[in-house]
């Protein structure tokens, strides 16, 4: 009997290696491609779960402000100035004009006037920094604070001992002074003159003081 023998060509030792070859390149890739596409999920969720945490905790800064400690922009609030009972003896009016001693001539009341017992305590409208203090033979003692985004607060008719001095930081209801007389309006007795101004412009303390009425209390 013949026997025969056969031998493989090198054609097809070689190929299913190159085959292997290039399919294990090709799954070394997609594991790589996988591990890129997790790594970016992984760092979308943590970031979009740090804005939801931050949004929930700042949902804070969207309230009203009561200090200047805030870096978000948000409506100044200011507590009515006087600790105790008092009355309104007038109120805001540009269109109600009235002789200003001070200025010497006749000008809208851009201030409000509030009556209150002799030595009751003033207090801060608003967070801030006395910037002046000034003994005035008309107005009494003027007391004058510099708060956040353009605000200043005037309070005249103060007696002369204040609480306060020239660059002293005060907080939201601290005691600055308290009521002594206006000489240029002697006939309306012990009261309190609050004039706010915007960017060195006076405007309606009633605008940033809500509860400033007895009655809207």
């Amino acid at each position: 009997m013949e026997t025969r023998s056969y031998k493989l060509s090198s054609n097809q030792t070689t190929a299913p290696v190159r085959q292997s070859t290039q399919m294990e390149k090709a799954r070394r890739q997609a594991v790589g491609i996988s591990a890129v596409l997790m790594v970016i999920m992984l760092g979308l969720a943590v970031t979009f779960t740090t804005l939801a945490i931050n949004a929930g905790r700042g949902g804070g800064n969207l309230n009203i402000d009561d200090g200047p400690g805030d870096q978000v922009s948000t409506a100044v609030v200011m507590g009515v100035p006087i600790s105790g009972a008092y009355e309104i003896l007038q109120g805001y009016d540009e269109n109600e004009l009235q002789w200003n001693e001070t200025a010497g001539g006749w000008t809208g009341n851009k201030s409000v006037k509030i009556v209150v017992g002799r030595g009751t305590p003033v207090l801060a409208t608003y967070a801030g920094t006395i910037t002046n203090i000034v003994n005035d033979s008309l107005e009494g003692t003027i007391v004058e604070i510099t708060h956040r985004d353009g605000l200043m607060t005037r309070y005249l008719g103060l007696s002369s001992n204040v609480n306060v001095k020239k660059g002293d930081t005060v907080e939201k209801g601290w005691q600055i002074g308290s009521v002594g007389t206006r000489p240029v309006d002697n006939k309306d007795g012990p009261h309190v003159k609050l004039e706010v101004l915007k960017d060195g412009k006076k405007i309606n303390p009633a605008d940033f003081i809500p509860n400033l009425f007895p009655g809207d209390k």
